[in-house]
């Protein structure tokens, strides 16, 4: 995956962390993180990497034919995002750390620990107690899957850059419509 951030993709991060700061979403986290970091430390430490990618493989988690969100680097995408845009730091760890304070007081273990239903539990229980930071963690972890040049092969995506024609469509076939078109009226004439 190309390193370098396209126009298009950091629009949309300007947009998203403006967007965060005008709902209200941002200043809360902001004010509730008690983290000590030294001046240009915009990373999430190794434990706090470990939760992140637990909650993210089950809000995306692999099957028969689909990579988990992990399986496709979700985790490094973000830690991407949180290096190009710090700021956004506190709020990831708002969320990890909210995960991590959770399990320990509901279940008594660390979320990495935890089976996978106990750890739906959690996140079921922070989507229902803190749905504006659930919100950004699911948010960033679709981004990431869907975005991700690996998810594209596997989902048959061609992604064509704006300002281009994109794929040649086939004509289309009328054909297709005739038996819709000999369907009688499924409404009530008045």
């Amino acid at each position: 995956m190309n390193n370098k951030w396209s126009r298009r993709r950091f629009t949309k991060a300007v947009i998203s962390a403006q967007v965060l700061v005008a709902s209200g979403v941002l200043t809360l986290p902001l004010a509730c993180v008690e983290t000590k970091k030294t001046e240009g430390d915009s990373s999430i430490n190794y434990s706090q990497q470990e939760t992140l990618k637990n909650a993210m493989d089950e809000i995306i988690p692999a099957n028969e034919k689909m990579p988990s969100a992990s399986e496709i680097e979700g985790v490094n995408y973000i830690l991407k995002i949180l290096a190009e845009l710090p700021d956004l730091s506190p709020l990831f760890i708002s969320i990890i750390n909210k995960i991590e304070a959770q399990s320990l007081e509901l279940l008594n273990s660390s979320f990495s620990n935890l089976t996978k239903g106990k750890r739906i539990h959690i996140l079921t229980n922070i989507e229902q107690t803190e749905p504006e930071l659930f919100k950004v963690l699911k948010d960033f972890t679709y981004e990431s899957y869907y975005t991700s040049e690996k998810v594209y092969e596997l989902i048959k995506y061609e992604p064509h850059p704006t300002g281009t024609l994109g794929p040649k469509m086939k004509p289309f076939d009328e054909k297709l419509l005739d038996r819709v078109k000999n369907i009688p009226p499924m409404y009530t004439k008045i």
